[in-house]
């Protein structure tokens, strides 16, 4: 009882015990908080380098570290802990824990998805291709569901739960990506009630497209064709039967091909 109340013969180190330990967790609190931040805002966090610099200097540090410098100068205790950084000491700044922190986060943020997905029993599913920067082909998945809100009304969630590297784009091999996907989150297809794609035939095929094996497996999950993707291809069938307005478009892209292949005439 002593020790809990601080009132030991260690009375001092118990004191100085709490008080680091308070000191840790104000400074990792606002280190969490920068961090969500700028993953809400979708920013970038690294720069060229990872050094906290004053304010007026040239700063190439990025944006999690110039926020956290910012911060400091309302926040005692990150203040105080900067200076710690800079002799040396423990700091939490480096873009290993920032990785670290979003990954808990993003764990998080999906386990909560899931568990209202699970609830929910049936869902929808939608899941597009497209190469990302790095030139390899990306699979996002989309879920749709019903909950019940705060009014008590039915509400649609559609959620974005996972992005998924694929090798192989034919019928077959997205379908056994899809329902790998579906059961590492717990998800039985036989819980689908909806799927939703491009137009391509690897997709949306009546024999051999991801659409076609799915319902195979389940017939009561119904094949809805994306939207957006079929008014595009409507407009662009209906540019292509005028001529004119298949003319004005093709004579835009020549003049877009002619600038942007050369530096100097974009000065024009």
């Amino acid at each position: 009882m002593a020790l809990n109340h601080c009132e030991g013969i260690d009375t001092e180190l118990q004191n100085s015990i709490r008080k680091e330990e308070g000191h840790w967790k104000s400074v990792l609190l606002a280190i969490i908080d920068i961090i969500m931040h700028l993953a809400m805002d979708g920013s970038a966090f690294r720069g060229s380098n990872e050094i906290i610099s004053s304010v007026g200097t040239s700063n190439l540090s990025g944006k999690f570290l110039n926020l956290v410098n910012l911060v400091s100068h309302y926040h005692e205790p990150l203040s105080k802990h900067i200076e710690r950084h800079k002799k040396g000491g423990l700091s939490y700044f480096s873009h290993g824990i920032q990785d670290e922190f979003l990954e808990i986060m993003a764990k998080r943020i999906k386990d909560e998805i899931l568990s209202k997905i699970i609830e929910a029993k049936y869902y929808s599913i939608l899941f597009d291709c497209t190469p990302d920067i790095a030139h390899q082909e990306q699979m996002t998945q989309v879920i749709r569901y019903v909950i019940q809100n705060k009014q008590n009304e039915c509400e649609i969630i559609e959620s974005l739960s996972k992005f998924v590297r694929v090798y192989n784009k034919t019928g077959e091999s997205l379908k056994e990506d899809i329902l790998d996907c579906l059961t590492k989150d717990n998800l039985r297809i036989s819980d689908c009630r909806g799927q939703s794609f491009d137009n391509g035939s690897n997709m949306s095929g009546k024999i051999k497209g991801v659409q076609a094996r799915i319902i195979e497996m389940n017939k009561l999950a119904r094949f809805i064709p994306c939207s957006a993707h079929s008014l595009n291809l409507i407009n662009v069938n209906c540019a292509k039967s005028i001529p004119k307005v298949e003319t004005f478009f093709g004579i835009v892209q020549k003049l877009f091909n002619f600038f942007s292949s050369s530096t100097q005439r974009w000065i024009f």
